[in-house]
């Protein structure tokens, strides 16, 4: 009895994460290529069984689960973005509608030929296939994980099912919509497992996915609105001019050249990572600190230097060769 409520346990659990590398690999066929989706999840999985056969399940001691995450996370994000930007942009209008039929082999060429997809589909199934793993190690224990191991691939087999499922419903969406939808899922995975890698405490768990997903669509909501009101209307509007000079007044007081602010926040934002990773180096600090001041001063001067170089170059005139004797 105990074995079938570990791989009860197991099979919820791996559906879960499962599931959330379901939702990448939707996406990757739906607008790339169901070929290379179905590839990169065959060999995200070879991969990961193949690390599994060489090391048992002891991987867990050999792999970083939170380098993984922050490596896809970055990835992920990075790709998501880049969809959600160009989703808000046509939907204010500011950017063509895909013509999806004259693009679709396009998009297929730009698949094969730079591996982007590729590498956003296997990079969330090997992530989420490595969660899984821990989760059978987590609940199976020593004397259990056979049970966890049929628990975590009996989820991935009715997940594999559902996809197959949704597979087609999911084409027959505008693509324009859905990938205005997978845009703000993927920058909402991406910001989790990026943090999550980098050691954020994220509320609730993986449910704080949909509360990613809920901000970044009302967010992007908000931008297309602002953007189909017009631009030019909000920066010139009367609120902005007011706000704007008093942003300058107040930069002004306090900056004189930006790039010397720039270098002399570098310097601070220096010594604080150096206080934090060392023990007894107060007075070390100081002098780093004093050295990152004199070298924004010399940058911002250098730069300066260049520009009246610069300037003084472009204003001399232009000798005038004489004309050749007839």
């Amino acid at each position: 009895m105990s074995g079938f409520l570990v791989a009860l346990a197991t099979f919820l659990a791996a559906g879960v994460e499962w599931v959330e590398a379901l939702t990448i690999v939707l996406a990757v066929g739906i607008f790339k290529s169901w070929r290379t989706a179905i590839l990169a999840t065959i060999a995200a999985l070879g991969v990961l069984l193949a690390l599994i056969v060489v090391f048992n399940f002891t991987i867990t001691a050999y792999v970083s689960i939170s380098l993984a995450r922050t490596v896809v996370g970055v990835g992920l994000l990075l790709f998501g973005l880049g969809w959600l930007y160009k989703a808000i942009l046509r939907s204010a209008g500011l950017k063509a509608q895909r013509d999806e039929a004259e693009e679709y082999d396009e998009a297929r060429d730009e698949v094969m030929t730079h591996g982007h997809a590729f590498g956003t589909a296997f990079g969330g199934v090997f992530l989420e296939g490595l969660e899984v793993v821990f989760v059978v190690v987590a609940l199976g224990g020593l004397n259990s994980l056979p049970a966890a191991a049929a628990g975590a691939i009996a989820s991935l087999v009715v997940v594999v099912a559902a996809g197959i499922v949704l597979r087609q419903p999911l084409t027959r969406v505008p693509e324009n919509l859905v990938k205005y939808a997978v845009g703000v899922m993927l920058t909402a995975f991406g910001t989790f497992f990026a943090g999550e890698g980098l050691g954020v405490d994220w509320w609730n768990g993986d449910w704080a996915i949909l509360a990613l997903i809920s901000g970044y669509a009302l967010a992007s909501f908000l931008f297309v609105r602002l953007l189909v009101w017009s631009p030019s209307r909000i920066v010139d509007s009367r609120p902005v001019r007011m706000v704007r000079a008093g942003a300058v007044e107040v930069w002004g007081l306090f900056v004189t050249d930006g790039l010397l602010a720039l270098c002399a926040v570098a310097a601070l934002i220096a010594v604080d990572l150096f206080l934090g990773r060392t023990t007894g180096q107060k007075t070390n600090a100081g002098l780093i600190l004093v050295a990152g001041v004199l070298v924004a001063i010399g940058i911002s001067l250098w730069a300066a230097a260049r520009a009246a170089v610069a300037g003084t170059s472009s204003a001399k005139p232009v000798r005038e060769e004489p004309a050749p004797a007839e």
